[in-house]
């Protein structure tokens, strides 16, 4: 059996997001004015982080979404000599997460303005957004105590042996590089085994659906994949949705021990 090294866990966020490949990019980008402000609001309630770049380099202002306002999405003002390279600049490219879901969007025309009677950043409502994975489903992020591992056949009897960030029905998650595995959206691997512990093992079928290179708030440059099964036994779905209820009761177990 090859073994591939196993990915970094971590339950850190990227603060940097850069598409590398998206099968399907259309379905992932949001264009209507009422879905891109629904996002706005929701990264402004949830106090979320937004990282600001105004070029393609790899140096960032980290702000945070305050509000909604006229068309406008005001930020908190990042501080130092950053401040300057924003107001001098005509777009920003912006990226944050919301519940684990990467987004991305373009904002124009940042301008210094005062909000709530302290100095902030205001920026036009961006016309498209970008949701680098869909929630259509429950998706639980594995344990770290509790590693869950795919097998991919490789022919000859050999399996490549991945370790699984996060699961759901409608597919699986992978954060860290493979070597020797590829994993570019649209290829098909078959005959995938998942063992799901004290639960049973899922056979399917997957397709690559997106890959992502991601920077962590720790500095270390890593990629995430995601992976969509391809018609999923009802079977197999029971057996996923057994597992993520077992992992999530016994978190919720332990949360109430400690309390």
């Amino acid at each position: 059996m090859k073994t591939a090294l196993p990915p970094l866990m971590t339950d850190e966020l990227p603060l940097r997001i850069e598409p590398a490949e998206l099968a399907d990019a259309d379905q992932l980008r949001l264009t209507t004015a009422g879905e891109i402000q629904r996002l706005l609001l929701q990264l402004c309630e949830h106090h979320e982080l937004v990282s600001l770049y105004v070029d393609d380099s790899d140096q960032f202002g980290l702000s945070m979404a305050l509000a909604v306002d006229q068309g406008r999405l005001i930020l908190d003002l990042p501080h130092g000599h950053f401040k300057d390279q924003i107001l001098a600049v005509e777009q920003l490219y912006c990226t944050s997460a919301l519940s684990h879901v990467k987004v991305q969007f373009t904002a124009r025309s940042p301008r210094l303005v005062e909000w709530q009677g302290k100095p902030a950043l205001a920026v036009t409502q961006p016309t498209e957004a970008l949701r680098l994975q869909r929630r259509d489903f429950y998706r639980l992020i594995v344990p770290l105590a509790q590693p869950l591992s795919c097998y991919v056949p490789l022919g000859h009897g050999e399996d490549f042996e991945i370790s699984l960030a996060d699961i759901s029905v409608g597919g699986i998650g992978i954060i860290g590089y493979v070597p020797g595995l590829r994993m570019d959206a649209g290829r098909q691997y078959h005959g995938i085994r998942i063992e799901l512990p004290d639960t049973g093992t899922v056979m399917a079928d997957v397709e690559m659906r997106s890959s992502f290179e991601i920077t962590l708030k720790n500095g270390i440059h890593t990629i995430r994949t995601g992976a969509q099964f391809i018609h999923l036994s009802s079977a197999n779905q029971t057996l996923i949705q057994r597992y993520i209820t077992k992992v999530e009761r016994e978190r919720i177990a332990k949360s109430q021990r400690l309390d």
